[in-house]
């Protein structure tokens, strides 16, 4: 272990940073053997709340945790940038080993400026998936992006991508990444508004109402359970349109619908769309492929999120 240490525990997963006698912070990567670790006498610090799981009606457990971060006695984290860099690495840390590209890229736009004063350790962070970050902030999303709003990130994904700058476009480029490897995405559903299919039960939302207090703990931990391996278990396709009179590209997600699930009755109903630009550059890469496999990522009060792999 680094003689000035600095350890952050996301669920399951402890994360190591060491910072050098000339004040240099370094990630260390994560920890192989966390049950070795003795933090009894370290500081313990909350994350921001910037991103908190108790944002989510639904997400997988690898997010599903409050980061904490355990400095050691000997380490002096009080500069503000890097008291800053700490508080929110952790959450882009546990969105990175969950490979939630949009999640990522998210997180590294709402905390651009603490991220980029530690360009090269960020840079080192997203190794994993720059190129799918990329994707998911370029085409996935609902809001678009330039491209020179997060330069940090691109300048990693070209370097993943081996992009031909001179013979190619980041489309083409993509197009080229997902013909020759297996990726996976995640991506918001678009066109919720224009069908059936709804993420929330009030069933669901109501179990909690009539428990005695003196079960309160035990039986809303039993409920969060219930209820996480609920919509871990919808049924979830991702599927080409081409008989599609709009957009012979279009993908289209399909899901269990959770009222009927309740019910008993089984049942698929049209839950939106990948964005246009994504269905694009995956039916150029794909043409052949018609399904694409698919899981429930997460839910807020805005979105729905599915990892898909191509």
């Amino acid at each position: 272990m680094s003689e000035k240490q600095i350890l952050i525990n996301c669920g399951k997963n402890w994360f190591e940073f060491s910072k050098s006698r000339t004040g240099q912070l370094d990630y260390c990567g994560k920890v192989e053997n966390p049950s070795r670790l003795n933090v009894e006498n370290y500081q313990k610090l909350a994350s921001s709340a910037y991103f908190s799981p108790g944002y989510y009606v639904f997400l997988q457990d690898g997010l599903n945790c409050t980061p904490r971060i355990y400095v050691s006695p000997e380490t002096d984290v009080s500069d503000k940038d890097t008291f800053d860099f700490l508080l929110h690495v952790g959450a882009l840390l546990c969105a990175v080993e969950a490979r939630d590209s949009l999640l990522v890229g998210e997180l590294y736009l709402r905390r651009k400026m603490s991220f980029d004063k530690f360009a090269r350790l960020t840079q080192f962070i997203i190794e994993p998936v720059p190129a799918e970050i990329l994707f998911s902030l370029l085409f996935g999303r609902i809001y678009n992006i330039e491209e020179n709003e997060i330069s940090l990130v691109l300048a990693a994904a070209k370097k993943k991508l081996s992009y031909k700058f001179e013979s190619e476009t980041l489309e083409q480029a993509f197009v080229r990444c997902f013909k020759e490897n297996k990726v996976c995405l995640t991506l918001p559903v678009v066109g919720m508004n224009y069908q059936r299919w709804s993420p929330y039960s009030d069933f669901l939302d109501g179990l909690a109402e009539n428990l005695r207090a003196e079960d309160l703990l035990v039986q809303v931990e039993k409920i969060r359970k219930a209820k996480h391996d609920f919509y871990s278990s919808l049924e979830i396709a991702v599927q080409a349109e081409p008989y599609n009179p709009a957009d012979e590209n279009a993908v289209a997600v399909i899901a269990e619908s959770i009222d009927a699930k309740i019910a008993g009755n089984p049942g698929l109903e049209k839950a939106g769309y990948v964005r246009a630009a994504v269905a694009k550059i995956i039916r150029a890469a794909k043409p052949e492929k018609m399904s694409f496999r698919a899981q429930l990522m997460r839910i807020d009060c805005r979105n729905v999120v599915l990892k898909i792999e191509l």
